[in-house]
């Protein structure tokens, strides 16, 4: 592996939004510096949680043997440090350093192109004693995004105002038997555009503040699809959509789901960003949505930990196995045994377990002895474009 020139790729300097450098000649400032990488959740996504929270743990470990640098705090599901020190003259001076210490560390634990993906952006401002400077500093961030694609924000604003995403569809197979159950949907950006990828997306989403937007924009065009599909073709397939848990308390949302005509053939597939701290009022939402017709699943089940308490908590219509997981079929007895629980703790209410990632017969004989009952993944289709 070949380590880039010391601060190359990475350091992408955002100042604070007055747009003022803070210089002390001589002297030191006591500045708070975020170092953010927002290609985190991708590299989540690709390396699964519990390598990512390993990585994780040590860049923390690296970055806290520093104390001249202060660590302060670090927030994993968002991918931020937070740096408090008095060691640098300048806001400039601290974005330079610590985010060339953050590549650093992370070249030590990632190849080159993860680090990378990862997308790093440093932000800093003095410190005062007017109120926190967080959510300025948060903000300010989100100009690395348009540093690294310059006409990102531009073209987020024309991917609302044409609604322009595109949906794909990747079949969802039946293991104990052969045949389709149903496809998930998935959402691009414009072909020719620098957000038609996924994670390019919903990045620049996130950078503006606009995920939900882009979340329920994504849902709107899958419907509109679904609806076609349903009423143009004769086709009664079923699809799963992803969702935030939070949207389901959105009022448009919870307007569109409620006069949806094919409730019955749609899956809601619960995404989870963040920790949900109480599942109580999202089960009821989740009950009342259900007298509709819709079904509820629960996505990424095992980027991390199987999540067995949430599970029994939530009890969906079918868990996802994250693709991670799936992945590390043909490495040994220890994962086996542990989806093994997960599906007999499933069966056991009554749902189902789907393999998403499933590239060999080896990894689908294997899910079909453990009992799964639906697959996704390459061997046996890719997305493919579900125009109207």
């Amino acid at each position: 592996m070949q380590n880039p020139a010391p601060g190359a790729a990475f350091h992408l300097p955002c100042y604070t939004a007055t747009g003022q450098q803070h210089q002390i000649s001589g002297g030191r400032l006591r500045t708070l510096t975020l170092v953010s990488l927002s290609g985190w959740p991708g590299i989540i996504k690709r390396v699964g949680q519990p390598t990512a929270q390993k990585v994780w743990r040590a860049l923390v470990a690296l970055s806290s043997q520093n104390a001249q640098a202060g660590l302060r705090q670090d927030i994993f599901e968002l991918g931020e440090l937070w740096f408090d020190t008095e060691q640098f003259g300048s806001p400039a001076q601290a974005q330079r350093a610590l985010s060339q210490n953050v590549a650093q560390h992370l070249l030590s634990e990632l190849d080159c192109q993860l680090v990378l993906e990862a997308e790093i952006q440093v932000s800093s401002a003095p410190m005062t004693e007017q109120v926190s400077q967080e959510q300025s500093i948060r903000s300010d961030a989100a100009c690395a995004l348009n540093a690294l694609y310059p006409d990102s924000k531009e073209e987020l604003l024309r991917v609302f105002a044409n609604k322009s995403l595109l949906p794909y569809w990747q079949s969802i197979q039946l293991v104990q038997s052969e045949g389709v159950f149903g496809y998930e949907a998935l959402i691009r950006g414009p072909k020719a555009s620098p957000l038609h990828r996924a994670d390019k997306l919903f990045g620049a989403a996130m950078a503006q503040g606009r995920q939900f937007d882009m979340e329920k924009l994504a849902l709107s065009t899958h419907l509109a699809t679904h609806q076609h599909h349903c009423e143009h073709h004769g086709s009664q397939q079923r699809l799963t959509v992803n969702l935030s848990p939070g949207l389901l308390f959105d009022v448009d949302v919870s307007d569109t789901l409620q006069h949806y005509p094919y409730a019955h053939l749609l899956c809601i597939e619960l995404t989870e960003h963040l920790p949900v701290d109480n599942w109580a009022p999202v089960k009821a939402k989740m009950a009342e949505l259900r007298q509709l017709g819709y079904t509820f699943w629960l996505d990424d089940v095992g980027c991390g930990f199987f999540e067995l308490t949430v599970i029994n908590t939530v009890k969906p219509d079918v868990v996802k196995l994250c693709i991670t997981i799936i992945s590390r079929l043909d490495y040994g007895a220890e994962i086996i045994d542990e989806i093994r629980q997960v599906v007999d703790t499933v069966h056991l209410y009554g749902g189902k377990v789907l393999a998403e990632g499933i590239e060999t017969p080896q990894q689908l004989n294997i899910a079909k002895a453990l009992g799964v009952d639906y697959a996704q993944g390459y061997l046996f289709d890719k997305p493919r474009e579900a125009g109207l």
